[in-house]
């Protein structure tokens, strides 16, 4: 027998309702989440800020019998805010500004770390994004030039931007022979974000999670099967 259950999120919402028949259950629920992560700012503070873990959508209670695993599926609406600014300077310093944003999801057996591939319980990357702005601006014509102007040597401007980005919004968790009983399947979201800058840049970074989905499959695997 396949046992599904399903958990949405959608702002604003929130019903609960449930069906069975001779073969299968299945159970939803519709309920508000979003959510914004702590923000970091070069201006205040060079320290990464990261939240506590935090239930991405209310825990979800499974019955399940011998030889069992779970297939869980998550899936997120996530946001990301970035901005760098660099300004120039008279001395043909370097100004930079780094802001990096991210978003990380696991899943809970039990209030246990248990879900394949997440063993150490750090969370799967939802979506994560480096954004950096470096500059030579001003660099032209430095102050040095302007003592002297006929034995200075003038050098271009220079703007480099990079942005790294990584993200999946979904993923498929899964927990092996979990064993009979009445289990408690939590989802469980961070964010983290960082800002950092030099030499008159500032970098702004933010994080938001949610609406959000679950669905929970109770299955039987393959005899002997494993990762």
């Amino acid at each position: 027998m396949r046992t599904t259950l399903v958990l949405l999120a959608l702002t604003g919402l929130a019903t609960f309702c449930s069906a069975q028949t001779a073969s299968s259950k299945q159970t939803a629920a519709i309920s508000t989440v979003s959510v914004a992560g702590c923000g970091s700012n070069s201006t205040s503070s060079l320290l990464p800020c990261v939240s506590d873990w935090v239930n991405l959508t209310p825990p979800l209670t499974v019955k399940t019998s011998n030889s069992t695993s779970l297939f869980v599926d998550v899936s997120s609406v996530i946001g990301l805010y970035t901005s760098t600014q660099v300004k120039g300077n008279n001395t043909g310093a370097t100004s930079s500004a780094t802001a990096q944003a991210g978003v990380r999801v696991r899943v809970l057996l039990d209030g246990a770390i248990y879900a394949f591939p997440d063993a150490t319980g750090s969370g799967i990357t939802f979506d994560n994004r480096v954004q950096t702005l470096t500059a030579n601006l001003g660099n032209i014509f430095t102050s040095a030039c302007a003592l002297s102007p006929n034995t200075c040597t003038l050098t271009p401007e220079q703007i480099t931007f990079i942005l790294d980005t990584s993200s999946a919004h979904s993923f498929n968790f899964v927990l092996l022979s979990v064993g009979s009983g009445t289990h408690t399947v939590q989802i469980q979201v961070q964010s983290d974000t960082q800002s950092t800058a030099s030499t008159g840049g500032v970098a702004i970074s933010n994080a938001a999670y949610g609406p959000a989905s679950v669905t929970i499959d109770v299955v039987r695997l393959v005899h002997d099967f494993s990762f």
